[in-house]
C-alpha cells in the first residue's frame, strides 16, 4: 500500500466520523493479511507458489437515516478486486430490502485514477424463517482500450434459512478484475461456493460463523496482438473458515476472520503448481481482524 493511500485513508475515516450526524452511526476497520490468493504481479511463466503476506485495509460506515433508510460507506481493499470505494442507499420494508448506489475504483492504475461502477442489491427476508439475497457490482464501460485500463465486476448469490440459534445458509460468490498492460489482458478472477452457520444465542456477547467453501482463483492472460491462446492459470482451495464476533461494551465491539486452506490444486498453463512443503509458507490462509465502533452510545445519544 502506497504513501498516498495511507493518506486518503486517514482523512476518510475523519469524513466518517465528522462527516454525517451522529445517530445510529457504525464506523468499522479492518486488517486483512494472508498468502491464499495469486501474487498481483505473477507472471504468466511462472510455474511456483511463492511466500508471500499482501495486505490490505478497509474502512467503511453504517449509518441508520430513517426507520426505513439507511446509506454505507467506506473503502475495501480486496485481493481480487483492488481498491474500491462504495456508497449505497438502502430501503427496508417488512420483506424486503433494495440497495443501490455507485462504486468507484481507484488506485488501481496510474492511468485511470478513478473507474466508476454501479452497485445493486436486492434482499427478501421472511424473519425467522428463510431469506435470499442478490447483489451485483459492474464498472461502468466495457472497452479497454490503453494501458491501464480495468474493469472490476462482482456477483453475489445467498440463501439461508433460520433455526434455533443459528443461521444456515448458501453462497455463491463471483469477482473478476480485468486490466491492460502494454502487452496483455489479464484477468483475476475468484468464484466461491460456501455453506456457513452463524451461530448466536441471547444475551450472550459473541457469536461464531462456521463455514466451508470451494474457492477457484485464476489469472487469464492473453496477448494483445497476434493469434495465441490464454495462458491460464488456477488455483483450487477447500477451505474451513472460522469467525468470531466479541462485544466489549455497547459501543465497541471486535472480530477475528481465519480462513485456512486444507487442501489446495492448482495449474499454471501446461503445468503443475509446486506448493511450499515446509515452513509458515506451506500453511495457506487469510486472516482479518476488525473493531467496530458504534458512535451512538460511545456519546450517549439516543439512536432511532
Amino acid at each position: 500500500m502506497t504513501i498516498p493511500i495511507r493518506r486518503f485513508l486517514f482523512g476518510f475515516l475523519c469524513l466518517l466520523t465528522t462527516g454525517f450526524p451522529l445517530q445510529a452511526f457504525e464506523v468499522s476497520t479492518e486488517f486483512q493479511i494472508g498468502n491464499l490468493g495469486f501474487a498481483a504481479d505473477r507472471k504468466s511463466t511462472a510455474t511456483d507458489y511463492p511466500s508471500q503476506f499482501p495486505w490490505g485495509v478497509s474502512i467503511y460506515g453504517s449509518e441508520q437515516i430513517t426507520q426505513d433508510l439507511g446509506v454505507d460507506i467506506g473503502f475495501y481493499s480486496d485481493r481480487t478486486l483492488k481498491n474500491i470505494s462504495y456508497t449505497n442507499l438502502r430501503y427496508t420494508q417488512r420483506f424486503f430490502t433494495l440497495g443501490v448506489g455507485p462504486f468507484f475504483g481507484f488506485f488501481n492504475s496510474s492511468t485511470s485514477l478513478l473507474k466508476p461502477g454501479i452497485s445493486t442489491a436486492v434482499r427478501l427476508d421472511f424473519p425467522g424463517i428463510i431469506f435470499i439475497e442478490f447483489r451485483a457490482d459492474s464498472s461502468i464501460g466495457g472497452r479497454l482500450v490503453q494501458e491501464g485500463d480495468y474493469l472490476q465486476e462482482r456477483s453475489d448469490v445467498t440463501a439461508g434459512f433460520y433455526v434455533l440459534n443459528a443461521i444456515a445458509n448458501v453462497n455463491l460468490l463471483t469477482k473478476s478484475y480485468t486490466y491492460r498492460t502494454k502487452e496483455q489482458e489479464i484477468i483475476d478472477s475468484f468464484v466461491e461456493y460456501s455453506f456457513s452457520t452463524d451461530i448466536y444465542q441471547k444475551n450472550v456477547p459473541y457469536r461464531v460463523l462456521l463455514t466451508f467453501a470451494y474457492q477457484k482463483r485464476g489469472k487469464s492472460y492473453t496477448p494483445i496482438s497476434g493469434t495465441q491462446a490464454p495462458t491460464v492459470h488456477d488455483l483450487n482451495s477447500l477451505v474451513l473458515g472460522t469467525r468470531i464476533d466479541l462485544t466489549i461494551t455497547r459501543y465497541l465491539s471486535i472480530m477475528a476472520d481465519l480462513e485456512s486452506s486444507i487442501y489446495n490444486w492448482g495449474s499454471a498453463g501446461d503445468a503443475l503448481i509446486t506448493f511450499p512443503t515446509s515452513g509458515i509458507g506451506a500453511y495457506f490462509f487469510n486472516a482479518t481482524a476488525g473493531v467496530t465502533l458504534n458512535i451512538d452510545p460511545l456519546l450517549g445519544r439516543r439512536g432511532l
